[in-house]
């Protein structure tokens, strides 16, 4: 209200005290926070119950990091050798720590309830507003260790009246086989839930590369092939608890999560014992830790460039409603979304192609094109796909109904790989424009379009047949109308490229 807003920003100005608001979606049973009567922070590491465990664990993991490291003698930066050098690293570490991570001594009392908690609100965020009354929710648990949030999913499952699918991920055989073992104990053999666990790293799972560079439309794709696809797509939630620091290109890391999940899936890095507790284990053990855990500014970049969108964002909780301190911890979760911003605007000009007529008469989605001949070499490095933006057909004195105004469009780049047989021999631009049946008059072969494409939906890819295309291509345009209507992706259609009338602007040093 205006009044809470006058009076924090009084209180902001006379004691630049912060106030920061902490939403927890879905939880009636959780107290958030708005900072106006700031419970004492509690910190785990800070009580004397636990500030041995602290120094024990840190010590414990930078003894046996420095024994890998001297073996590997391991880089701190990344790069795809060294990614492979981390990983080997990885495996050493906790295969040496897999029989602490197995005992109680892992998982202090005190620890407990906020491993609850996190789980729990992991759940609370796949399940969103669905009312879901069959079927089951897909969990991917990347480092799941010996399966310590296997325990408290099902225990939060029950509760919220989910049925579960959790597939544990872990680098190391013997944390593997550790957890393994553990569900045996959790899952009578009626269970409604199920849990498979297996050995892997979550990039080059998902990926099929260890290493994903930046492309024009976010990251590199990577692989998809037998493997590679059975993790595409697949997941209502991936959650890394207490390792994302551990990652050494979480951008890579992130766009595997984007792979990962299905449309709406939850995408969650937490740790029990806050950043904090990392940016600890990081200054004593850079190898094995070299990264923190990201502020929510730096949260918000790397989802900068992918089709997720930040949901909630929390370093400190209130457990239970009788608690009297707020406890530190982290919890960051970010949503799926169909689109994704382009780091850079595509600008093409040229005439409409006449093309291969297949557009209209086979998927009832008419295009107009333009062949990458027309650019030299600017499409080179284009990433296969499908984009959107905004298009424009120049008109001239007599001109017909639809020129010179500005139009949605979903604009496919690449060589139609699911027409056995009939694939374009070059890159080719297909822009279907998202007009109604009287928008536009006449066909305009000929006739010269602009297209200012500035987001993206999907990779190319050859679908197994023409009913799975034409449902995929149905999906792009809906997708696209309506992320045509979302900030930035409006502002784009007022670039003066759509306005400047001369035909010598706006040619690029290749030809674009």
């Amino acid at each position: 209200s205006q009044t809470l807003m006058k009076h924090l920003s009084a209180m902001f100005l006379s004691k630049l005290t912060v106030f920061t608001l902490f939403v927890v979606p879905y939880a009636p049973d959780v107290i958030a926070f708005t900072g106006l009567n700031r419970l004492p922070r509690r910190n785990f590491l800070q009580q004397s119950s636990s500030s041995s465990f602290d120094d024990e664990f840190v010590e414990m993991q930078k003894t046996v990091g420095e024994k890998s490291e001297s073996e590997n003698d391991i880089e701190s930066e990344s790069g795809e050798q060294n990614i492979k050098e981390h990983l080997e690293h990885q495996k050493e570490v906790f295969d040496e720590m897999s029989s602490f991570f197995n005992s109680e001594d892992a998982t202090p009392e005190e620890v407990k309830p906020v491993l609850q908690y996190l789980a729990k609100q992991a759940l609370y965020q796949m399940k969103g507003e669905s009312e879901r009354s069959s079927g089951s929710f897909d969990v991917l648990d990347v480092g799941c260790g010996t399966g310590a949030l296997f325990p408290y999913y099902l225990e939060a499952a029950d509760e919220l009246e989910m049925k579960l699918n959790i597939v544990g991920l872990d680098l190391s055989q013997k944390m593997i086989d550790c957890a393994n073992d553990n569900v045996k104990n959790l899952l009578s053999d009626d269970s409604k839930h199920s849990i498979r666990c297996e050995v892997g790293d979550y990039v080059s799972k998902i990926m099929g590369v260890n290493l994903c560079k930046e492309t024009m439309s976010g990251f590199e794709n990577g692989v998809i092939n037998e493997d590679t696809e059975t993790f595409r797509e697949s997941f209502d939630g991936v959650v890394i608890n207490a390792c994302f620091g551990n990652f050494l290109d979480q951008d890579s890391v992130v766009t595997a999560a984007a792979n990962s999940l299905k449309e709406d899936g939850c995408f969650i890095i937490s740790h029990p014992l806050g950043a904090g507790f990392v940016e600890k284990l990081k200054s004593e053990n850079p190898s094995t830790v070299p990264n923190l855990l990201p502020s929510q500014t730096e949260f918000d970049e790397l989802l900068q460039f992918q089709p997720l969108r930040r949901e909630n964002f929390m370093e400190e909780a209130q457990l239970s409603e009788n608690a009297e301190s707020a406890t530190a911890l982290y919890f960051a979760s970010a949503k799926k979304i169909p689109h994704l911003l382009t780091r850079e605007v595509l600008r093409l000009r040229g005439k409409v192609d006449t093309g291969f007529g297949r557009g209209g008469k086979k998927l009832g989605v008419p295009t107009a094109n333009l062949p990458s001949s027309l650019f030299q070499n600017a499409l080179e490095n284009v990433p296969t796909g499908v984009y959107f933006g905004w298009a424009l057909i120049k008109g001239d004195d007599q001109s017909s109904k639809g020129r010179d105004v500005i139009h949605k469009a979903v604009v496919n780049v690449g060589y139609s790989p699911t027409f056995d047989g009939e694939e374009n021999k070059e890159k080719i631009v297909e822009a279907h424009l998202i007009v109604g049946d009287d928008d536009i008059e006449g066909d305009f072969y000929g006739e010269t379009m602009k297209l200012g494409l500035c987001g993206f939906l999907r990779s190319e890819r050859k679908f197994a047949s023409f009913p799975d295309l034409i449902a995929a291509i149905n999906r792009d345009v809906n997708n696209a109308k309506s992320s045509l209507d979302l900030a930035p992706y409006s502002t784009f259609c007022s670039d003066s490229f759509f306005q400047h009338s001369s035909e010598e602007m706006w040619v690029g040093s290749s030809g674009g």
